[in-house]
């Protein structure tokens, strides 16, 4: 099993040897414990998004001519419509890969998350076994499927605990 495989730090967890899971009521110890969610929590993160921004003045300011002005100028110039410096500001706005995007997303919800969460934890919770709640007996495909759902559980959990112990 995994707890005779690996020894809990007594350092991290308040000196105790043994995975204790106390209940934290001081707002500031709160804010330092790791942030979580249940099912319902993680649908409502998924759907509302990162943390709206806070009420700011805006990070832009105003060009000093309009467009058209600026063309006329050019052109009195000889310049152009289409100048070097024009150019080179409309190929500095990239979009970023959809990867990235997503990746950013997903690091903005996290930190909502972390902002606003009200579950926090020093160990993460244990996850309920695939089939749990399900009443009945399952047929012999469905228990294959929940063997192997909970299989890669066990080996995503023990992934967890070589990667936090190295």
């Amino acid at each position: 099993t995994i707890n005779s495989a690996f020894m809990i730090n007594p350092d991290a967890n308040d000196g105790c040897a043994y995975a204790y899971d106390s209940v934290v009521r001081n707002r500031e110890e709160r804010r330092h414990m790791d942030a979580g969610d249940c099912e319902c929590c993680r649908a409502y993160y998924e759907n509302v998004g990162p943390m709206p921004r806070r009420l700011q003045q805006p990070l832009w300011r105003s060009p000093s001519t309009t467009p058209r002005k600026e063309q006329r100028q050019q052109e009195q110039h000889g310049l152009g419509a289409a100048s070097s410096s024009h150019r080179k500001h409309r190929n500095s706005f990239r979009n970023p890969s959809e990867d990235d995007e997503a990746e950013n997303k997903r690091d903005e919800i996290e930190a909502h998350k972390k902002a606003i969460s009200k579950h926090r934890y020093h160990w993460p919770r244990a996850k309920t076994p695939p089939g749990y709640w399900d009443i009945g007996f399952p047929s012999t495909p469905e228990v294959d499927a929940i063997n192997a759902r909970a299989s890669a559980m066990h080996r995503d959990k023990r992934r967890a605990v070589e990667r936090e112990a190295s």
